[in-house]
């Protein structure tokens, strides 16, 4: 006789799986506010990792290039004439000027150091140096700003700081399958924001990775919208996701057995940037660290074309409207994120204790311990 598995019937999952998948853990209040270990984050885990940094649409052109400033680097991407993207250090090899502010278009395909005149092609070749005789030769042969990683993918630059890191859906793994399912690249950037939070990154990373926050922070804004008690959390090493029941629409959907046509689907792609996804539109974050109390963080609004029965009017209010409360839900966090830097430094404050329901919590900080070579709490 065949055996009959039997399923939950708000998670779908069965006896054998598991809605939380990992035991509580302790983290001590340093994580947050050692500017020694924030150091050796920046180098150990930033600077080995991919980040989505400009929607595709922000090179629409040919020659076209953008400056991005973040976590200490300074880094020009350009597109090239047959439309692919390099992105290099701007930093003049000569004596270490900064090449390129902002973004714009680049008619003549070269840049010119304001110092003392070096001229650098779209890929950060080094070609005409004044008083060229007056240098060592040797030194200026193949000279250029150093290379960055950069690709494309899903509508999206990403950078990777460091040669070593591997093809971006190597690091992507699961969650690039996950993600790739939703045809992003035939989505569009409508709106963007950043907001100030004077809080190291990862508090803002750990105030956006679990949901039984929700009916303390958002009891008028969210909690009627997403069922949090129904969370299925994943870990998908180093990144984690889950999916959320919407109300009303996930029941709706039952039919498919695709998770991202009926959830609400939040990855977070590490260290630090959320995919929240709905099936036609989704918020995109990151959380950049400006110094170890302070954080930026860069927040957009993604939508698919009109769906099924929505004119391209009717689907833009629909998206303004989905904007207006995702900015009112961010304000939420954010008010309750920074009222923690007035007690971070308090004697009463000796670090954070994680449930199970907070496992992506606990899977994020010890992917961070180990690539800093420290050892997890017991």
């Amino acid at each position: 006789m065949d055996t009959v598995t039997q399923t939950s019937p708000k998670t779908g999952l069965t006896a054998a799986e598991q809605q939380y998948p990992l035991p509580p853990s302790r983290w001590d209040a340093s994580v947050y506010t050692d500017p020694d270990r924030y150091r050796s984050e920046l180098t150990a885990v930033f600077h080995h990792s991919w980040f989505p940094v400009h929607p595709s649409r922000d090179l629409p052109r040919a020659r076209d290039f953008l400056t991005w400033d973040r976590i200490g680097q300074s880094i020009v991407i350009t597109r090239l004439d047959d439309g692919s993207v390099r992105a290099w250090h701007n930093v003049c090899q000569h004596r270490g000027a900064r090449l390129v502010n902002g973004s714009g278009n680049c008619g003549r395909a070269r840049f010119t150091c304001p110092w003392h005149g070096f001229v650098y092609d779209l890929e950060g070749m080094v070609g005409a140096v004044p008083l060229r005789e007056s240098f060592d030769e040797e030194a200026l042969r193949g000279l250029r700003a150093p290379a960055v990683q950069v690709t494309e993918w899903a509508g999206w630059i990403w950078l990777a700081l460091s040669d070593d890191v591997p093809p971006l859906l190597d690091h992507l793994g699961a969650i690039g399958t996950e993600l790739a399912g939703y045809g992003l690249e035939g989505f569009t950037t409508r709106f963007r924001t950043s907001v100030r939070l004077k809080v190291n990154w990862k508090i803002a990373v750990d105030g956006f990775n679990e949901t039984w926050h929700v009916p303390f922070t958002h009891p008028h804004t969210l909690a009627g919208l997403v069922m949090w008690r129904d969370a299925v959390l994943r870990i998908s090493s180093p990144h984690s996701w889950m999916t959320l029941p919407i109300r009303g629409y996930t029941e709706r959907a039952k039919a498919t057995d695709d998770h991202r046509a009926s959830h609400l689907c939040h990855y977070l792609v590490f260290p630090n940037t959320i995919f929240s996804c709905f099936p036609t539109h989704l918020q995109m974050w990151s959380a950049w660290p400006v110094s170890v109390d302070e954080t930026e963080l860069c927040a957009y609004e993604v939508v698919g074309p009109p769906p099924a029965g929505k004119t391209a009017e009717q689907w833009d209010r629909h998206n303004r409207r989905d904007w207006q409360q995702f900015l009112d839900v961010l304000n939420e966090d954010a008010e309750v994120i920074n009222d923690i830097s007035t007690v971070i430094g308090s004697l009463g404050f000796r670090g954070s204790m994680f449930n199970t329901a907070e496992s992506r919590l606990t899977a994020f900080h010890r992917e961070i311990a180990r690539r800093i070579g420290e050892e997890e709490p017991a």
